[in-house]
């Protein structure tokens, strides 16, 4: 049984993926806090429900960076970068990383993420007890 082929389970694992990827990403604007004019990035948010929609509408994806303006964003993972425009404040070097900003991100990603670990062990056990083990 490939669970990768049950929506729900599709959907966990796509969503889990993101979180993973966006801490990575809060982690180099943590590693980068002191670097003269670094601006924070963020993943730009999927949501869980438009996961579950079949047929959900296809993004078109760049081959090059002259076909569209790349300049703010990149891809990792298959997931869109974005340079965060909100931020609390900027320091005198140009620096945008407010350390206390990314570490709240990075608690609300982990929290996140224990969230869709557990909803992936409730689905489990239904499974497994509608098998009867």
């Amino acid at each position: 049984m490939d669970l990768r082929k049950i929506p729900v389970f599709a959907a966990i694992t796509q969503r889990m993926g993101w979180l993973n990827q966006r801490q990575q990403v809060l982690a180099q604007n943590i590693a980068n806090s002191d670097t003269p004019g670094f601006r924070p990035k963020d993943l730009e948010e999927i949501k869980f429900g438009d996961l579950l929609r079949p047929g959900r509408a296809l993004k078109m994806a760049g081959t090059s960076a002259k076909h569209f303006n790349l300049s703010d964003t990149q891809k990792l993972g298959g997931f869109r970068v974005k340079v965060q425009d909100e931020t609390y404040g900027v320091a005198p070097n140009e620096n945008a990383v407010v350390v206390e900003e990314q570490m709240l991100k990075v608690a609300e990603t982990r929290i996140d993420y224990e969230v869709m670990t557990a909803l992936y062990k409730k689905h489990i056990g239904m499974i497994r007890s509608a098998l009867g083990r």
